[in-house]
């Protein structure tokens, strides 16, 4: 093997690995959208009026962590246990 045809499948590898990380940057961006959507509807304080207070504190730490996939899952438990 030559010294071009190593050169051409490194650059190969490369591309593949960063198309790859990208897609899965955005599949994560994704994810995060539909999971801020989901979460925002389920604690807004016009659906909770009895516990107003708790659904606005909850809004504000969604509204501050809508790009954080991870920790929008996080809240999601805390929502289960604080809305129940």
């Amino acid at each position: 093997m030559n010294i071009l045809s190593r050169f051409i499948k490194r650059l190969k590898f490369r591309r593949t690995v960063t198309s790859d990380e990208s897609n899965n940057v955005v599949d994560g961006m994704v994810k995060a959208r539909q999971l801020y959507k989901e979460l925002s509807l389920r604690v807004h304080p016009d659906r909770n009026p009895d516990k107003a207070d708790v659904a606005e504190e909850l809004m504000k730490h969604i509204v501050e962590n809508r790009f954080n996939y991870a920790a929008l899952l996080n809240l999601k438990q805390e929502i289960a246990e604080k809305l129940q």
